[in-house]
């Protein structure tokens, strides 16, 4: 999921906290012991039931574009989705080796032996925050609004899974004739276009999300999240949202997760919107907020006085797209511009100068802890400067030139200008012309799924934990218009992710993943630069706990406060 800083991550993974790895934060007094996800944990400290806390780190630069599970595509937006809104299955992961989904709002689950039916019983006990029933008919409501033509999001590719999900989303069919929902026995059966093993880890997703009937009454669906959404998640909204900030208050009426919390934990959590990282940071230093984002260069100085989540490892890649239509880069042509292009970044500079080290170089685009990874797919994520000023001379040799400096796109006060800055720099060095070109950061993926990136920012944080996740949302053909900002569309690409989604065995299955990505880095359809850590600080003298999962979300239902 994109990405602030991906992109992005349902509330099915939100329970992954159990999987991230144990670390305490840095700083703090010596009486705190490791949680396992990152946060601390002081074991001295009476858990206090109920308060409040003011987020400042989530929302940076411009307020979230979307926060209706239908539409969105960012991590951030995520942050307040995943609270509002619970799916069909979540996941346990409390052994990190044998993660398990588990159904949610369904109370069980079952596929045929081919994978291509499957069939949810919905829980008895499961409500809206309106005390409205969750229904079979309240997914089928969800699914056929999501994937109506003229509302369809970034993800609504998505249903291409669904038998009748293409004809739906191009306009030639009016319902999905995959979906049947039975009201009568709590029923709802899913058939799917072609066999997928993973759909019940992609059922708990967003977009799949269920709707409450007051949907029905509205004239423009995009209204939805601009009044008192109903979901069934642990909050719900005290108002509806402003430029300013985001107010959840407890959802009494909520199920529960997997892992049995009955309830959850803050009486409010409340997401304020700031001009910049840095802005953000220091009124959390001034006492204005409880959690930040850490601004580039201040990593050591927050682990040294704060709470942080920076031990988490986090299953994302921050890259750049590059656009295969765009003349000034893309197609056959530019290949050699594009190796060289990826060839001439110096990838530890930029983590540490930038970002103190904090992150990890990144040898392809999917990272480690998704089942099947490689190592050291990409031949051209390495720093070699005078394999690039070659291929550069090979590329002008060929009859080829640049008519002007290539667009570097980023969202911009997110932090990333010193990142491009280093670019520039590592790209005059051999030959190629760059320059930044900052986007407002409301509306910056939305531009570039239609089209806008040249090269451009574009990190992704897991939705769930598959090889495809990282392949066929981001790359393959029926993602363009989507989350495919590259607009990449190889034959060999999508033959070989197709044929790993319909495989059962799950080794056969990552060769065939590990085959189509390094097809995508040889023709640098994007330039993998590093894979995320955790980047929240935190008041750790307000919390017993903060736990941010290694998808990037924090778990905001179960902070307690001392």
């Amino acid at each position: 999921m994109p990405k602030r800083d991906r992109s992005i991550v349902a509330r099915l993974l939100a329970l992954l906290a159990v999987l991230a790895f144990v670390a305490a934060a840095c700083g703090g007094s010596s009486d705190k012991n490791s949680d396992a996800s990152g946060g601390t944990k002081d074991t001295t400290a009476s858990d206090k039931t109920g308060g409040e806390i003011v987020d400042l780190g989530t929302f940076q630069g411009d307020p979230p574009e979307h926060i209706d599970p239908g539409l969105n595509s960012t991590l951030d937006a995520y942050q307040v989705i995943n609270e509002l809104y619970d799916g069909l299955t979540d996941i346990d992961a409390s052994d990190p080796a044998n993660p398990k989904i588990k159904p949610l709002v369904a109370e069980s689950y079952k596929s045929n032996a081919d994978a291509t039916v499957w069939t949810f019983k919905i829980r008895k006990d499961a409500v809206f925050s309106n005390g409205e029933a969750v229904l079979p008919s309240s997914f089928q409501r969800a699914w056929e609004r999501a994937s109506n033509k003229d509302f369809a999001g970034d993800y609504s590719y998505l249903f291409n899974f669904l038998k009748g999900g293409k004809e739906k989303l191009d306009g030639t069919a009016t319902t999905i004739s995959g979906i049947n929902a039975d009201d009568a026995t709590r029923t709802l059966t899913v058939t799917l276009a072609k066999p997928y093993s993973n759909f019940d880890a992609v059922a708990g997703f967003q977009i799949f999300f269920p709707m409450p009937k007051a949907v029905e009454a509205l004239k423009d669906q995009k209204d939805w999240e601009n009044q008192l959404m109903i979901g069934n998640g642990p909050y719900k909204l005290a108002a509806p949202r402003t430029s300013e900030q985001i107010e959840l208050v407890r959802n009494d009426k909520w199920g529960g997760d997997v892992l049995g919390n009955k309830t959850a934990i803050l009486d409010k959590v409340t997401f304020k919107v700031s001009k910049d990282v840095d802005t953000a940071y220091n009124a959390f230093e001034a006492g204005e907020g409880d959690t930040a984002n850490i601004p580039p260069g201040r990593v050591d100085e927050a682990k040294q006085n704060y709470g942080t989540t920076l031990d988490v490892n986090i299953l994302g890649s921050y890259h750049y797209d590059v656009n295969q239509n765009d003349p000034s880069i893309g197609g056959a042509k530019n290949l050699k511009l594009r190796q060289a292009f990826s060839l001439a970044l110096n990838r530890d500079e930029i983590n540490k100068a930038v970002y103190d080290s904090s992150r990890t170089v990144s040898t392809g685009v999917t990272p480690p802890g998704i089942p099947g990874f490689k190592k050291d797919l990409c031949d051209y994520c390495k720093y070699d400067p005078t394999q690039a000023k070659k291929l550069v001379a090979e590329w002008k040799a060929a009859g080829n030139k640049q008519s002007g400096p290539i667009k570097i796109q980023i969202n911009a006060d997110n932090g990333h200008e010193p990142v491009v800055a280093i670019f520039v720099d590592n790209l005059k060095a051999v030959g190629i012309d760059a320059v930044v070109d900052p986007r407002p950061t409301e509306t910056y993926f939305s531009s570039l799924a239609k089209g806008a990136c040249v090269v451009c920012r574009a990190g992704w944080f897991a939705d769930y934990p598959t090889y495809d996740n990282f392949m066929y949302d981001l790359f393959h053909k029926d993602a363009i218009g989507g989350n495919n900002y590259s607009q990449f569309d190889n034959a060999q690409f999508n033959s070989l992710v197709d044929e790993a989604k319909q495989t059962v065995d799950k080794d056969k299955q990552a060769q065939l993943f590990q085959q189509a990505e390094k097809v995508l880095l040889d023709d640098v359809g994007v330039i993998p630069l590093l894979w995320y850590r955790g980047d929240y600080v935190y008041n750790n003298k307000k919390f017993t706990n903060f736990e941010q999962t290694n998808f990037g979300l924090i778990l905001w239902d179960q902070i307690k406060l001392k």
